[in-house]
């Protein structure tokens, strides 16, 4: 719509200038204005004396006048009019108007019945009945009727309304066509810079989504977008809303538009309390009240009420003051980029109370003109906030980009030497077949074991978990694997007792959970427990004395108990496998896993996959060749 109405400007202009220079034209002063409504007031007769002087009738961005006016005014009637067929042209007025030439009704725009209602204002013009206009004056009145609520007006006015204000002006039909044409195709071209700017909203809402999809911890990038696009896209659609034929300047199409618009204070709020932790708590409140205010302000429009001044009251003064903390939140930390957006905040809050300053005074922000077009101080502020803030997170985002990629590195060589430590080959030692599967939840984990077959061909094997997982948990086992490679006691009991001397007072708050056996040639198995899953043989799941895990007490005992294993397999396993969680919540188990010890190592570890891991899956089996 824009794109045309620019397009159409240099043509429009012609014929104006063509039809301009063809007939004379006149603008109607003078105006005097009467609250109320009395057809007898479009007589031209009627004395107007005692009615207040006005400017002419243009559109009001408050609720100052709602209600019932006229309008009248008299003008010279040059004496060529006689002999053409006139018309008379109006700027976009609001909300319903009747234009009467000597007292005899020539054009409306709206309808008063059942009760008024229009589409959104725009330039008009009305024919003149031929020879209506007699003499050497003219006598003009409009009957005009505005509803409350119209300052909600302003997002679509902005967003789509191609206005240029002017008085009346009669002249010839063509003449007055091709001058409201052109008017409002100006009207288009002046509003350019803000149509840029919205433009320019909607891209940084992708900026911001696209960052926030890369990084879903930084909540900020999705609030940065969504305050961008509820900033920059609702104008866009208002242009199609308010120069639509069909839509009604109070139709629920136009609240929603401006209810997002509002919304967008809300969402900036939740955005700065994700870059202002010190004042966190507070920016979510304000962002709570701030919907709030908004969605009362939508109930006012629906219902019609009267409390505009209130709600201006709210959004231009109390929620500032959340925004202010936030400057001075970000000024405390002494980083670069915080001050700079807490610069940025308290340039375009400046404007802002301005602004709101002069709407409850009834008077409009000053523009700046460049050339044919308009640009307001608040889409300046607005724009150069977003910039900022962009450059900001998008270097903040580089910088932690910077360190997930040498966190990864060290991740990847932990996990290397994690590897190495634990060997997850399957081994064949003399006498024994150990089977090993190890996958961690993360790129290292916490789980650990341990086989070593000892001078008299039996073997140790020790299975444990550390609480936790990630790099922390990662170390610690590489600390207990140490500590099992100098150990020097080879009996199961004794030799968690010495672990757990060793790691209490390490674990940062945690624990390790372990299960130490030793396999002898014969089938004898010598088990001791802490804290850890028993052992499965032959699907059945051993009874163990259950010490304490590790890292807990100092004072900590343990006790061993012996099985007879023969040539059965017995299998060794992590809580990871028993609390696999499916997707209906379920875990897996004991039972299942009980079943499944019977299967070889990577099946097991498979099948817990499938389930879904939410933890380090460890299996280990180890079965002996022949009983002796």
């Amino acid at each position: 719509m824009r794109l045309r109405a620019v397009v159409a400007a240099t043509a429009l202009a012609v014929c104006a200038v063509t039809a301009c220079a063809q007939s004379e034209i006149v603008s109607v002063t003078g105006w005097r204005m009467h609250d109320g409504d009395n057809p007898a007031w479009a007589r031209p007769d009627l004395d107007d004396s005692s009615w207040t002087p006005s400017d002419y009738p243009r559109m009001v961005l408050n609720d100052s006048d709602a209600g019932w006016h006229w309008y009248r005014a008299t003008f010279e009637v040059p004496a060529d009019f006689h002999e053409q067929q006139l018309g008379v042209g109006f700027a976009a007025l609001d909300d319903v108007y009747e234009v009467y030439i000597e007292g005899v009704p020539i054009g409306q725009f709206g309808s008063f019945e059942p009760a008024p209602h229009a589409i959104f204002a725009r330039h008009l013009f009305f024919s003149i009945p031929t020879a209506l206009l007699k003499g050497s004056t003219g006598h003009i009145a409009i009957r005009r009727w505005r509803g409350r609520w119209s300052l909600r007006l302003i997002v679509l006015m902005r967003a789509g309304m191609t206005r240029l204000d002017h008085p009346a002006q009669l002249g010839g039909i063509r003449a007055i066509e091709a001058l409201e044409e052109q008017d409002t195709a100006a009207g288009a071209i002046q509003n350019l810079p803000w149509d840029l700017s919205d433009l320019a909203f909607v891209f940084g809402a992708l900026i911001g989504f696209v960052l926030y999809s890369t990084q879903r911890r930084k909540r900020e990038y999705l609030y940065l977008g969504l305050f961008c696009i509820t900033s920059g896209l609702p104008f866009l659609l208002g242009i199609a809303v308010s120069t639509s034929d069909k839509l009604g300047s109070r139709s629920w199409e136009a609240t929603l538009v401006f209810l997002t618009v509002e919304l967008s204070r809300a969402v900036s709020l939740a955005f700065l309390a994700e870059i202002c932790p010190r004042f966190r708590r507070v920016l979510r409140f304000g962002a709570y009240f701030a919907i709030a205010a908004a969605l009362i302000w939508a109930y006012g429009l629906a219902m019609d009420a009267g409390y505009e001044d209130v709600f201006i009251f709210t959004i231009g003064w109390v929620l500032p003051f959340f925004e202010l903390l936030a400057v001075w939140g970000l000024m405390l930390d002494r980083n670069r980029g915080s001050m700079a957006i807490a610069m940025a905040l308290l340039l375009h809050r400046s404007v802002q109370t301005w602004n709101n300053t002069l709407t409850l005074m009834r008077k409009p922000l000053p523009s700046i003109s460049a050339g044919p077009f308009l640009i307001d101080p608040r889409g300046i502020s607005a724009e150069v906030l977003v910039i900022v803030v962009l450059v900001v997170l998008y270097l903040r985002y580089r910088e932690e980009q910077a360190r997930q990629a040498a966190s990864e590195q060290n991740l990847a060589a932990a996990r290397r030497m994690q590897e190495q430590l634990l060997g997850t080959a399957a081994v064949d030692t003399s006498g024994f077949v150990i089977d090993a599967v190890y996958r961690p939840a993360q790129e290292v984990g916490g789980d650990f074991y341990r086989t070593e077959p000892l001078e008299d061909g039996s073997l140790l094997v020790v299975v444990g978990d550390v609480s936790g997982k990630g790099l922390d948990a990662a170390l610690l086992v590489a600390a207990v694997l140490g500590g099992l490679a100098i150990e020097k006691e080879r009996g199961p009991a004794r030799l968690l007792e010495d672990l757990n001397k060793a790691v209490t007072g390490r674990t940062g708050g945690g624990f390790i959970t372990a299960c130490c056996a030793r396999f002898y040639p014969n089938g004898r198995v010598v088990i001791a427990n802490a804290g850890h899953i028993s052992p499965c043989i032959d699907g059945r799941e051993l009874e163990l004395a259950a010490g304490l895990p590790l890292g807990i007490t100092v004072q900590a005992e343990y006790s061993e108990t012996s099985v007879q294993a023969g040539g059965q397999r017995v299998t060794f396993l992590s809580d990871g496998v028993v609390e696999a969680r499916n997707a209906a919540g379920e875990l897996l188990g004991f039972d299942r896993m009980a079943a499944l010890s019977k299967k070889p190592a990577v099946e097991i570890a498979d099948a817990a996959q499938r389930w879904g891991q939410e933890d380090d899956i460890t299996v280990l089996t180890v079965a002996g060749l022949a009983a002796k």
